[in-house]
């Protein structure tokens, strides 16, 4: 279901039945051979997918993020952290404000992690907030998945945000590179990134195949909608050591 295609009316109807609602947060940055709305795309498809399964309401994409580190690529757009933070508050105030309560939002870039300051700030004003940040590919089913075919979050634009049929538009070399340790990038400028991968990629198999991506990305729908329909208590998951 997405709120774009909807009315006001129909949007006012279901929050009769309903108050969950699905907000996705990506970015505009280098890919690789990717496209450069990947973070958006792939987490949109996934909620999109999830909210199907569930008969959640998809809100429009915030598609802007920080991303300095990437400004040397063309086709990137950066804007500043407290922009993203204002927007983010801004759009949350008035979601909650009409009557949604229980809130996912469904990230798929990395540096829109500050989301959780903003959510803190607001649980502050108001104690019946309840929402929830998670970024789809650090999800505990879909991380194994990304884990068990030794990769890592830090292989940017790699095989585990490229998907045939969401944000391929040209064909994806066959090949594999080392994993780099970025974990200093944000002292290295964005001159220097590009010199440390001209083609922007950061590591890991570039590409896998369709039949393989598909049983990746069903991982995540699935996990993604069993957020929505289990329990929106606020306590803490207990973790089995």
């Amino acid at each position: 279901m997405l709120m774009e295609n909807m009315n006001w009316m129909q949007v006012e109807e279901y929050l009769k039945k309903d108050d969950r609602l699905v907000l996705v947060t990506g970015s505009m940055e280098e890919h690789g051979y990717n496209t450069v709305a990947t973070d958006t795309q792939a987490a949109w498809e996934v909620a999109k997918a999830a909210c199907a399964k569930t008969g959640v309401l998809l809100a429009p994409p915030i598609h802007y993020a920080f991303v300095g580190w990437a400004v040397a690529f063309p086709g990137t757009i950066s804007i500043k952290p407290e922009t993203f933070m204002a927007l983010l508050r801004d759009v949350l105030k008035s979601l909650t404000a009409q009557g949604f309560k229980r809130i996912l939002i469904l990230n798929g870039h990395g540096q829109n992690e500050i989301a959780k300051y903003v959510i803190e700030d607001l649980s502050v004003e108001n104690q019946d907030l309840n929402v929830r940040f998670r970024s789809w590919y650090m999800l505990p089913k879909t991380y194994k998945f990304i884990e068990n075919e030794g990769t890592s979050h830090w292989d940017h634009a790699c095989w585990l945000e490229s998907f045939h049929w969401i944000n391929q538009p040209v064909e994806i070399p066959n090949k594999k590179k080392p994993p780099i340790d970025l974990e200093d990038y944000p002292t290295y400028g964005p001159k220097r990134i590009r010199e440390i991968m001209p083609d922007g990629v950061a590591g890991g198999a570039y590409v896998r195949d369709e039949a393989f991506m598909r049983k990746y990305f069903q991982t995540a729908v699935d996990e993604v909608a069993e957020i929505l329909d289990g329990s929106w208590k606020k306590e803490p998951r207990v973790i089995k050591l």
